[in-house]
């Protein structure tokens, strides 16, 4: 039998990539960066972090990207690290690009990841499922405004841009 959970994921991969490289500026940390496979759209200095948080320690960006991750996190963990982003490791004048699927998107995941189209584990380990409300309140709560909000993926996708309030 063949593996068409490998295809999907790097199609989904693929989609959020294209949303993101026009926001891809100067130095870039990828918080849950996997194997690094955005480095080849960076320019600036690139620093893939997973669960060794303390190799950003010290440093700041002038682009943090968070793409398909925050679903795995609960939601309160999430708001601490968003401040700890905006306060410690973004540059002034920096962004955050996130990613996250809608709540519209649970049950078409859930039913791709039963058919094996998507990885079960990777569905199974969403903790929340982000809405547009929840997008502005984590942006708010971490002193950000939100910049640019916008649904893909027939609106089971979304992304948003988050500025420091000064810019």
């Amino acid at each position: 039998m063949i593996d068409t959970s490998n295809y999907a994921e790097r199609f989904l991969q693929y989609c959020r990539f294209r949303k993101v490289r026009p926001y891809l500026k100067g130095d870039v940390m990828d918080f849950g960066g996997n194997e690094g496979e955005l480095r080849r759209f960076v320019r600036g200095d690139y620093l893939p972090v997973n669960y060794n948080h303390r190799v950003m320690e010290g440093r700041t960006f002038d682009t943090i990207v968070a793409m398909a991750v925050i679903e795995h996190i609960e939601p309160a963990i999430v708001h601490a690290v968003f401040l700890k982003f905006a306060e410690n490791h973004l540059r002034p004048d920096g962004h955050i690009f996130l990613t996250t699927p809608t709540p519209l998107a649970k049950p078409i995941l859930e039913v791709m990841a039963r058919v094996g189209i998507l990885q079960r584990s990777n569905i199974a380990e969403h903790k929340h499922y982000w809405t547009k409300k929840d997008i502005y309140d984590l942006a708010f709560k971490a002193g950000l405004n939100v910049e640019k909000y916008r649904r893909f993926q027939l609106g089971m996708n979304q992304y948003a841009v988050l500025r420091h309030p000064e810019n």
